[in-house]
């Protein structure tokens, strides 16, 4: 029994699904053989067999824009609605065909048959790779791929007695029932289907310019493809005339296929499961790219010499049966060190379009020349191919070694893309040489591209690097071999426990996990150990083992689970991922809630492992945090998609979710690129938040660069670029009816703000149906002014908007005067806005509590009491920013305001600072450090912006003091000095100890007040914290120190 399980590789809990995809394979295969053979008897028999050539070019043209159309299907269908319509159209066709098998039925039913086989194994293949983890395909594709050759085997054996008993009018009736039979074990399992359908599309690596010229080592395989298959339809034609002719009897050409494919099929069992891995990892991929041209020649040479059954029957079965085992496991070899952007374009093209065509070519070619040569002479064709195709096969295994190298050297190659559990001699080798370098982050690249392949190729050297390495590279051997002592030996794990090193923890947690009951008198002793990772680790082990100390190391566990110290909590956490008994799910969701990032990204790399559905929402809720929403999307790929996404839409739809918590996962959602996340981003583009609108627009173009959306959905687009245009509009008009005077300030800034902030997403709506189109580059074009770049960009977008996008969009990127932008919005848009005070009202009532603030400023220093009179104050938000206006209007300025309700503003609050939060953002703005930063974001600053006063002479900082501060002036002057050398007079609205703020660095100079002043003084601490909330403000910084930093570059080159 363990022979045969160490044969079959199957893991506890695989049985029950692996024998369902084998016997779907099994259905599968043997409907298709039943059905081909039916076709080919049919034809060869009742129909003119000499046009047979035309079937072969008649298959290649209508195969390929069928395939097309059900790929596109299978975007729009769920997999069972479209199994279910698939396996009903193809099995009521069969029946119906068989009725009315005779004339030119047959050509019709010989193509239909090719189709409905095609779709079906289609169907097959891609529901076991939705099922199948990529290193459980490695493992087990072979055993349940082996469903369909038992099923060749099998079938073909006894094809000739059911022919005896029914006759060959039923044969297409049989191919129905197990149609039928393929469908109840397909939709048996969609069960197994992966979480995440998949893991959901792989984060697209960044697009390299796929070369227009293919590389010559990607036109080697095609030319092997090609060559392959005019060879096949050459050898395929020769072997069913000959046939035909052996047996003119339809009913005996039907048992000998029956028999020929059972010999091939049981032939393909022992190839697969017993020679391919063996002979290719011996030999490498040079021999498995050869075997098969060698056997055709002998094949085709064979049928030249004598052109018998046996010749015509030797040179099939050698196609069929190392085609599809040794030589295909070799093509996908040889695709594995291809880029992967390069591999995704060129790959389908190789294997469906070149081949497609290869096969149609070698049906007219065969067609005309059986009019002029005899049968025979086909093979002379064949061999001329063939010797090409040897000559290519040996320029592409050397292209094959380079490409290997360079894959590895520069980290483009993925194992997990490979569907074979083979392991080449140069691929071996070259790994070999990558585990052997001193460097360790080459050693590190080369043990994670093995993780999961079978490790026995590189045991000495694993073992040397476990011994020698470093504790990272020892971490990583231990993490991937825990489970395989023929690599690292219990001996080995012993002894890493007792160097009392960085990697002892982790090699007693592998103890643990392999339960080895010897160690148990170490982990005792280690229980009082004074290092708690060691301890921790010992304890957790203990309770794996179940022997020994069990309640002492509970406990342990348990006390150090519900200390306060979030340090000492996530070094107990992080050993129980196993343990789900002291771990309860329960604790596990209290943990991921937790208010320490620290604890709570640990607590999402236990669930990431677990992957029970329980403990979905916790994970979300760490979307809405940046310290953890890394982690929590990583661990969201291991559910199915579809779950999360309803969750998703459940959180969006939801008046209860906090706006980090809607920003997170509208991040989060780009990186499920399926139809139902384009759906859940469009019902979001009504929101009023802009910088939510602008967020959801920016995941709808990530999603749409790799799955574009559909025709249907652009019309909502489309009005979505009128009402984002329209906004546009509205936000000019504002700024156009503001009078110009010193009260427009802060409104001003914020309606330019709001426009820049909505004209990129505006530009984004409008490539969504383009959407390769770079456009940020555009944006940033845009956004920097340069009038030499504008024509260019306009003419682009000429080219890419409709006429109507255009004539909107372009107006608000041309530089022309407001007056004239206005007219061309009062062109296209009907209501926008007239009347000032109308939309200073509606600013006041904004749920954003800056614009209203501002808002009920400019009304205030307007002085526009009647509009102020006519105010709803239930409609006005209560913010702290309004009671502190309303209140300093008050008592600083006197203003009868008794209309306003003092219970919901709290007029009575004391004024503790000179300058209100609105003036210090004002005076902030003009400061070149902050002048680039919205007003809005910069109003966060002015609230940690203190007042300080200082009297004549009197010192600000000095020479070598920490500096932990910046200042701005407010009024007066500040002298730089050091000693009694002046460098330096500042005066209002001048910044110092910006750098000391930034670099942390003492500072460089004295700074005295020459007369009384009053500053601003901004803290380190506090700064850093808004910074680290608002991006722009960070950004604005950058900006201005990049562009000092280009100022001392260009007088240095000066100089």
């Amino acid at each position: 029994m363990n022979f045969i399980k160490n044969i079959i590789k199957i893991k506890p809990g695989e049985g029950k699904m692996v024998l369902t995809f084998f016997l779907f394979s099994f259905c599968t295969v043997a409907m298709g053989l039943v059905a081909k053979t039916a076709r080919d008897a049919y034809f060869l028999s009742r129909f003119e067999k000499s046009l047979l050539p035309l079937m072969f070019l008649a298959v290649a043209i209508v195969i390929a824009p069928i395939l097309t159309y059900y790929t596109s299907l299978s975007k729009k269908l769920p997999p069972k609605t479209l199994f279910m319509i698939t396996c009903s159209i193809f099995g009521a066709s069969f029946i119906f065909l068989q009725t009315i098998m005779t004339g030119n039925v047959i050509p019709v039913a010989y193509i239909w048959i090719e189709v409905a086989v095609g779709i079906s194994i289609i169907q097959f293949w891609t529901y076991a790779g939705e099922s199948f983890e990529p290193q459980q395909a490695k493992r087990l594709f072979g055993i349940i791929g082996g469903g369909g050759s038992f099923a060749v085997m099998l079938i073909g054996m006894n094809l000739k007695p059911f022919v005896n008993a029914f006759g060959t009018d039923e044969l297409l009736f049989l191919s129905a029932t197990f149609l039928g039979l393929a469908f109840t074990f397909g939709t048996m399992c969609m069960q197994y289907f992966k979480k995440d359908q998949t893991k959901g599309p792989k984060k697209p690596a960044k697009k390299t310019q796929v070369k227009k010229k293919m590389d010559p080592f990607i036109i080697g395989i095609a030319t092997i493809v090609a060559l392959s298959a005019i060879v096949t339809t050459l050898v395929d034609y020769q072997f069913k005339m000959i046939a035909s002719s052996s047996f003119p009897k339809e009913a005996d050409l039907v048992a000998f296929f029956g028999t020929f494919y059972s010999i091939a099929g049981a032939a393909s069992i022992v190839m697969q499961f017993f020679i391919t891995g063996p002979l290719l990892s011996r030999f490498g991929v040079l021999l498995g790219l050869l075997i098969l041209p060698f056997f055709l020649i002998l094949g085709s040479t064979s049928i030249l010499l004598a052109p018998l059954l046996l010749s015509a029957s030797f040179a099939k079965f050698s196609d069929q049966t190392f085609k599809f085992t040794i030589n295909n496991s070799s093509m996908e070899l040889i695709w594995l060190p291809v880029p992967a952007d390069v591999r995704k374009t060129f790959k389908p093209q190789v294997s469906g379009t070149i081949k497609s065509i290869a096969e149609g070519l070698g049906g007219l070619t065969t067609f005309f020349l059986v009019k002029v040569i005899a049968l025979p002479y086909l093979s002379i064709v064949s061999l001329g191919s063939i010797m090409i195709w040897l000559f290519t096969a040996f320029k592409v295994k050397t292209g094959y070694v380079s490409q290997l190298q360079t894959a590895i050297a520069k980290r483009q190659i993925d194992f997990e893309e490979l569907t074979i559990d083979v392991q080449d001699p140069a691929m071996v080798k070259t790994i070999e040489e990558t585990l052997s370098s001193d460097d360790e982050i080459k050693q590190l690249f080369a043990l994670e591209i093995i993780e999961g392949l079978p490790l026995s190729s590189w045991k000495k050297t694993i073992n040397q690097l476990f011994k020698n390495g470093t504790p990272e590279v020892r971490k990583r051997i231990l993490s991937m071999a825990w489970d395989e002592d023929a690599i690292i030996s219990n001996e080995n794990i012993i002894q890493a426990i007792n160097n009392s090193d960085e990697v002892s923890a982790e090699a007693i947690i592998v103890a643990g996990r392999r339960k080895l009951k010897d160690v148990i008198p170490h982990l005792e002793t280690l229980l009082n150990n004074q290092n708690q990772d060691t301890c921790v680790a010992a304890a957790a082990a203990i309770l794996q083992i179940e022997s020994g100390s069990t309640d002492k190391a509970e406990m342990i566990l348990n006390n150090m689970l519900s200390k306060e110290d979030e340090a000492t909590q996530a070094t107990a956490l992080k050993r129980l991922i196993y343990n789900d008994q002291i771990l309860t799910n329960e604790k596990l969701i209290f943990f991921l809630e937790h208010d320490s990032d620290i604890i709570s990204n640990v607590a999402l790399n236990i669930a990431e492992k677990r992957k029970d559905e329980i403990l979905i929402p916790s994970i979300i809720s760490n979307l809405s945090l940046a310290k953890t929403s890394l982690q929590a999307r990583q661990t969201l790929k291991k559910f199915s998609e579809k779950l999360i996404n309803e969750q998703f839409r459940q959180l969006l739809e939801s008046k209860e979710t906090s706006r980090k918590l809607r920003l997170g996962i509208i991040r989060t959602i780009r990186e499920y690129p399926g139809e139902a996340s384009i759906e859940l981003l469009i019902t979001q583009l009504n929101d009023n938040d802009q910088d939510m609108y602008n967020l959801v627009v920016d995941s709808l173009l990530a999603i749409a660069r790799i799955n574009p959306i559909a025709e249907e959905k652009q019309d909502r687009i489309a009005n979505e670029i009128n009402t984002i245009a329209k906004k546009v509009y509205a936000l000019n008009e504002s700024i156009k009816m503001l009078p110009e005077n010193e009260h427009q300030f802060l409104m001003k800034d914020y309606l330019n703000n709001e426009i820049q902030n909505t004209l990129p997403t505006l530009l984004k709506l409008g490539v969504l149906d383009v959407p390769d189109t770079p456009i940020e580059t555009y944006i940033h074009t845009v956004k920097s002014g340069d009038p030499s770049k504008l024509p260019f960009l306009l003419e682009f977008f000429e080219n890419i908007f409709s006429k109507n996008e255009r004539e909107i969009i372009n107006p608000l990127i041309e530089q022309i005067s407001l007056d004239e932008r206005s007219e061309i919005g009062h062109l296209h848009f009907k209501s926008l806005p007239t009347n000032l005070d109308q939309e200073l009202i509606d600013s006041v009532y904004s749920p954003n509590k800056w614009e209203s603030v501002i808002a009920l400023d400019y009304l205030l220093i307007s002085n526009k009491m009647d509009v102020i009179k006519s105010l709803d104050w239930q409609k006005v938000p209560d913010s702290k920013a309004n009671q502190e206006l309303i209140s300093r209007r008050i008592k600083k300025n006197g203003a009868n305001l008794d209309f306003i309700p003092s219970d919901r503003f709290k007029l009575d609050t004391e004024i503790s600072s000179m300058y209100s939060t609105l003036e210090k953002t004002i005076i902030l703005k003009s400061v070149d450090l902050f002048k680039s930063i919205p007003a809005e974001n910069l109003s966060r600053v002015a609230q940690i912006t203190d007042e300080v006063s200082y009297d004549a002479n009197n010192p600000i900082f000095a020479e070598g003091d920490y500096g932990d501060s910046l200042f701005i002036v407010v009024d007066g002057n500040v002298r730089i000095h050091k000693g009694d050398q002046e460098l330096a007079m500042l005066g209002k609205g001048t910044c110092l100890g910006e750098m000391a703020l930034l670099d942390d660095e003492p500072r460089s100079a004295d700074a005295t007040v020459t007369e009384d002043s009053t500053l601003f003084k901004i803290e380190q601490e506090g700064f850093y914290e808004v910074m680290g909330s608002q991006s722009d403000i960070m950004e604005g910084i950058i900006k201005l120190l990049t562009g000092r930093l280009r100022v001392a570059n260009d007088k240095m080159m000066g100089k």
